[in-house]
């Protein structure tokens, strides 16, 4: 069987979680089932942390796209550059920390506002989390975003603290008035981490607002349910899925910025080899992660979540 070697990824679970990894390499599991050349718990949290680094590319994503009906052209009367017009908009949503606001160019279709490109360019821009963000953003938009069958194509050139992300992705949105609202999302991104080593990520998720839909003003009864998979390639061109447990989907709640609850399953050429466990609801940075040792014997570990170091571009 074709071993999924993950070598170069070592250095990089020791930024981001701080996780313990060792020069031996020692297999975790039969030859006949799954055999790793690295620990499990630097897949895990190798994976995970691209979630996170994804989360806040998303985050601005979706900051910019909501905001369409606010955008119009500058007037002849506006002394300021396109760029600085709409960059003033992000001076109002206190995500940036310093006076280095991301750049942001609208171009409006030639019949009317749609197909409408946003364009939000980012150097060594800081958020007030901390994290810096490099690099370009492309978004085009078919239709203001909660119209019915709305598609957003999304070009990403980022450079998130210190991992690179470069790729496409798709969101289109469905909605059921009073129901439900839905977004189906594919993308193939591939994040470059500091040693050079680099991960391909082939995406589908979907993510549906379960309930507060007719709460417009309150997060606390928000909820969204986000099922699907992903398929990650490492540089030597070994494969592993990670997979979206269809009876316990992942949940996040409008009053908490982490996923709260659900469950994802790692495999290898179908067999399972690892379990990845958001929790019960509890809003908390906390998840477990669950492995076949090598006397096949169940171990659990926990994790912190939602947290990577911080790196400046030089």
């Amino acid at each position: 069987m074709k071993k999924l070697s993950f070598i170069l990824l070592a250095g990089l679970a020791v930024s981001f979680f701080s996780c313990d990894n060792h020069d031996d390499v020692e297999e975790i599991k039969p030859e006949e089932q799954i055999v790793l050349n690295n620990d499990i718990e630097t897949v895990v949290s190798t994976e995970e942390a691209s979630e996170a680094v994804m989360e806040v590319a998303d985050y601005e994503v979706d900051l910019f796209s909501f905001m369409e009906s606010e955008y119009s052209g500058p007037t002849s009367s506006t002394k300021q550059g396109t760029r600085n017009f709409y960059g003033n908009f992000a001076r109002e949503w206190k995500r940036y920390k310093s006076e280095k606001m991301p750049e942001i160019t609208i171009e409006f279709g030639d019949e009317g506002r749609f197909p409408m490109t946003i364009k939000v360019e980012y150097d060594s821009t800081e958020l007030y989390n901390g994290k810096i963000i490099d690099g370009e953003i492309e978004i085009v938009m078919t239709a203001a975003p909660w119209t019915d069958e709305a598609v957003r194509e999304i070009e990403l050139d980022l450079t998130i603290d210190s991992v690179e992300i470069e790729g496409e992705k798709r969101i289109e949105f469905t909605k059921e008035e009073g129901e439900t609202r839905k977004w189906e999302i594919t993308s193939e991104i591939t994040f470059t981490y500091p040693d050079g080593t680099e991960l391909s990520r082939v995406a589908e998720r979907t993510r549906e607002w379960i309930a507060g839909l007719d709460t417009r003003w309150n997060l606390e009864d928000d909820k969204v349910r986000i099922t699907g998979k992903v398929t990650c390639v490492d540089t030597e061109e070994n494969e592993y899925t990670k997979e979206i447990d269809e009876e316990n989907p992942l949940i996040r709640i409008g009053t908490c910025r982490l996923i709260v609850e659900g469950r994802v399953i790692y495999s290898q050429n179908g067999e399972e080899f690892a379990w990845f466990d958001y929790g019960d609801g509890t809003c908390d940075n906390i998840a477990t992660y669950t492995y076949i040792d090598e006397n096949d014997e169940k171990v659990t570990n926990e994790v912190e979540i939602g947290k990577h170091k911080r790196h400046r571009k030089k």
